[in-house]
């Protein structure tokens, strides 16, 4: 597994799992772009980065004098011509901020109607998520959007694995089938699913009933160490031996 891509409804728990999964494949010795797509982005914070580096990130697509660069157009700018395929392929070395094994990226998310003409950011995400996806040799896991927003066909036939987030609830299994359908357009065919939140055996069955013709790699339980490291910002990863164990077998199903 080189390119995963985690998904999930708003609140399942998706960025903690993301840091969870990427500590685990940076441990098994791989060096690990992990790739913040979400519009909430906290995942630098859910892996241990410094509060004084995270300060610093600025998300790519707010780059503007970089995305005028590499795609010819100001940022906002209407009727422009830009290339649709700029050069980003020193992108995730030069800016991307490292611990250990672990480069992290922050990239922003698309944006649409209200925000101005957005054709020329948009384009250098995906070209960017094209290339990491496609071209980068390294291990990457993104957490993305709550769908498949920065994904093209052919990106996402890159995707060793695409696994959905979800919590023990109606609406939160409603929102993964509809992310399944969107990733089958798309031609993505190896999925997962993996529960969070779980509180009881109850809650297990749950999942399995109303998901029975998806493959669930495993459960993450609702554990005090969990709620702490949301809380307080603590690295989930280094305080649950209960976590790190699960998250081990997970990886054991994805592979």
């Amino acid at each position: 597994m080189k390119k995963i891509a985690i998904c999930g409804k708003g609140g399942v728990g998706k960025t903690t799992f993301t840091s969870l999964l990427v500590h685990a494949l940076a441990k098994e010795g791989n060096k690990v772009y992990a790739i913040d797509a979400d519009p909430n982005p906290t995942l630098a914070e859910a892996l241990g980065f410094p509060a004084e580096t995270i300060e610093e990130i600025t998300p790519i697509i707010d780059m503007k004098q970089l995305i005028e660069e590499r795609t010819g157009a100001k940022s906002g700018e209407y009727g422009s011509y830009f290339k649709m395929n700029p050069n980003v392929k020193d992108i995730p070395v030069e800016y991307s901020v490292s611990k250990g094994n672990i480069s992290y990226l922050m990239m922003g998310c698309m944006r649409g109607a209200g925000k101005g003409c957005a054709c020329a950011e948009n384009a250098m995400l995906k070209a960017l998520v094209t290339h990491l996806m496609v071209k980068e040799k390294e291990t990457v896991v993104m957490d993305m959007v709550a769908g498949t927003e920065h994904m093209g066909r052919g990106t996402a036939e890159a995707v060793d694995a695409l696994i959905i987030v979800v919590e023990p609830g109606m609406r939160s299994i409603k929102a993964a089938k509809e992310f399944a359908k969107m990733a089958n357009v798309l031609g993505i065919t190896k999925m997962f699913v993996v529960g969070n939140k779980i509180n009881t055996p109850e809650d297990e069955d749950y999942i399995k009933s109303n998901m029975a013709n998806f493959t669930i790699a495993g459960f993450l339980p609702q554990t005090s160490e969990a709620v702490k490291a949301e809380r307080e910002g603590t690295v989930l990863y280094e305080t649950s031996p209960e976590m790190k164990k699960r998250i081990f077998k997970i990886l054991e199903k994805l592979s």
